[in-house]
């Protein structure tokens, strides 16, 4: 493995900068995508308690409870005195908030799942270059398997690019769509919660 990553070339250490970064934020925003989701039958039973209370025994229920979307409803219930655009205006800004952290160095993982490969074409060309300058060099006949063993070793760069980028790129999107989906929740939570709100009045 080592023989192969020094035979790959200087622009292997970028991609190998890429692939730590890349498992890090994978793991990372794995771990904390799982705990910001939150069980659709738990916040149908918070909507519940506040439907039939929208006080302190309401807000009781949303204390020590972890993620976005209950945070959002605990924004809602100690705000509830404020009038419906200024409980949205809340819930704008502090959702926003939250999509910020959801979404934190996601844009990163894009970037790498983009780059790799052309770093890694990159490392390619360069090594081509180089063997077809030494071929050209020889006075006499090009041995064919230098050749071959100096393409072979220069698309070891484009090959770890591209292990590099799949996994980026398949992640984002997950994560992507993990967002939104987390997202709807929070817009639809708060939603109904204000709904409630005002009803009851």
């Amino acid at each position: 493995m080592v023989e192969l990553f020094l035979k790959g070339g200087p622009l292997m250490y970028p991609l190998l900068i890429f692939s730590i970064v890349s498992i890090a934020i994978i793991i990372e925003r794995g771990v904390y995508l799982g705990k910001a989701s939150f069980p659709k039958t738990k916040l149908d039973t918070l909507l519940t308690v506040v439907n039939r209370d929208s006080g302190e025994t309401a807000l009781r229920e949303y204390d020590g409870l972890k993620g976005p979307v209950p945070e959002i409803g605990r924004i809602i219930l100690r705000n509830r005195d404020l009038s419906r655009e200024e409980l949205e205006n809340q819930v704008s800004h502090a959702g926003s908030r939250e999509l910020k952290l959801l979404t934190r160095n996601l844009h990163l993982l894009e970037l790498i799942g983009k780059i790799s490969p052309m770093v890694g074409l990159s490392g390619t060309v360069l090594g081509l270059a180089g063997t077809f300058q030494t071929v050209a060099s020889l006075k006499t006949a090009a041995d064919p398997s230098l050749l071959a063993g100096g393409i072979w070793e220069a698309l070891i760069t484009t090959v770890t690019g591209l292990f590099i980028a799949i996994p980026a790129i398949i992640f984002y999107h997950l994560y992507e769509n993990k967002v939104k989906s987390i997202s709807f929740a929070m817009k639809d939570h708060a939603e109904s919660i204000i709904s409630a709100l005002k009803e009851n009045r």
